[in-house]
């Protein structure tokens, strides 16, 4: 087994926590912390393949056309439960990642990256398309860009990974310490928490 130095790491996709480990997770703008208390693999078979033509309600995709990105029903979950995802197009068609419909995953000030069939080139386990979504009304959502210049019948997306089911570490009766734990800060979540895994659930801005 390959062992991992992050959780982005360019190998087969293993998850990145054990059961009954720790996972500090970013989202709705802080810190959250949890135990894992199940896992079990979600395999890249035809139940996790998405086609965003026929889930819009279309035909095809326009040649250079968009679909304006939409939720992903069979990644929407439970609030407890947690998901550590990949994904490639089984179609020559690009696909960008919008977590809370309006948040950009995997962009930066200037560029909103999209992955293509192309991706496996340079990247042959699909490492960098690498995502997390936690819990209820939290939805992922993938927009769909249609580069070649010919219309195309369907756009489809493989998806795999990892679910995971969680509890969340009590909150401190202290606020001070509460605030602590939600920034982030080592000192004292190694304190309350113990040894943990770093994960960012959500896009950030700044």
């Amino acid at each position: 087994m390959t062992t991992l130095s992050g959780i982005y790491d360019s190998a087969p996709m293993q998850p990145i926590a054990k059961i009954k480990d720790n996972l500090s997770i970013w989202t709705l703008g802080k810190w959250q912390h949890f135990r894992v208390d199940y896992l079990e693999p979600l395999a890249p078979g035809p139940a996790m393949v998405v086609d965003t033509v026929a889930s819009n309600g279309a035909t095809s995709i326009a040649a250079n056309g968009t679909i304006n990105h939409q939720i992903v029903t069979i990644l929407q979950l439970n609030d407890s439960e947690f998901l550590h995802i990949r994904f490639r197009p089984l179609d020559p068609v690009e696909g960008l990642i919008w977590e809370q419909a309006g948040q950009q995953k995997f962009a930066a000030r200037n560029v909103h990256t999209r992955v293509d069939m192309s991706v496996s080139d340079l990247d042959p386990y699909w490492a960098t398309t690498t995502f997390f979504v936690f819990g209820i009304n939290r939805d992922m959502n993938l927009e769909t860009r249609n580069p070649p210049g010919y219309a195309l019948p369907q756009a489809r997306f493989q998806f795999w990974g990892n679910r995971m089911i969680l509890t969340q570490h009590p909150k401190s009766n202290d606020a001070a310490v509460q605030r602590k734990l939600e920034q982030g800060d080592l000192e004292v979540v190694r304190a309350t928490i113990g040894v943990t895994t770093w994960l960012p659930a959500e896009g950030r801005s700044n």
